[in-house]
């Protein structure tokens, strides 16, 4: 009998669609109404844990799912010990670091020490800045990121960048790369010793799919 295992997926923001044909092109598709967190699929062996793509790390690393696709931007904040098995190549992002048109930076070290940064991914701005010598007080926000610089609440922004155009609409120059995301698929590191053929098979059924 093949072992059961628990996927986790977004359960909402630009990850979602394209997890969701990805799983149904490997054959997975949910059988129970969309607001089930834990939902059986049309393959026996195999549930899918919809939850905040912010915490499909935290699901994975603690056992509760035995694989998850989320992205790097997020793995690399919760900085979990977790398997990254593979870039599924979708949802393409970069975290920048921002400033406004005016300001006189042409580079992240330019950043004086003790200045504000605001962003979603405290830690990585923290690894992001230590890094480069400078010590900055983070500050932590859940969205609108852009506005922060404007309203003097921060002399920068770390934020993630598709295109660029939110950046330009609201009077903000990229200085700096923090890092290049994609959709990553993660693995909880006993899951992958203790069910290694239903996680290969899994897996193989994914990349399959992902063409």
């Amino acid at each position: 009998m093949t072992e059961e295992i628990i996927i986790a997926i977004p359960n909402k923001g630009r990850l979602k669609e394209p997890v969701v044909k990805l799983l149904e092109g490997a054959g997975i598709k949910r059988v129970s109404d969309e607001r089930v967190y834990l939902s059986d699929t049309s393959d026996a062996c195999i549930k899918v844990l919809s939850v905040r793509a912010s915490d499909i790390p935290v699901y994975v690393y603690n056992g509760i799912a035995d694989i998850g696709i989320t992205g790097r931007d997020i793995i690399a904040e919760t900085n979990l010990d977790l398997y990254e098995l593979a870039d599924l190549g979708f949802g393409s992002c970069t975290m920048v670091v921002a400033v406004k048109k005016e300001k006189p930076y042409s580079t992240a070290s330019d950043i004086r020490p003790g200045s504000k940064v605001a962003t979603e991914f405290p830690n990585i701005t923290k690894r992001f800045f230590n890094d480069l010598g400078i010590q900055v007080e983070v500050i932590a926000l859940r969205g609108a990121m852009e506005i922060a610089p404007r309203l003097g609440l921060a002399e920068a922004i770390v934020d993630l960048k598709s295109t660029g155009t939110t950046l330009e609409k609201n009077g903000l120059k990229q200085i700096g790369e923090v890092m290049k995301s994609s959709a990553r698929l993660i693995c909880n590191k006993v899951s992958y010793k203790t069910k290694y053929g239903a996680v290969e098979d899994l897996i193989r059924r994914l990349k399959e799919a992902n063409v």
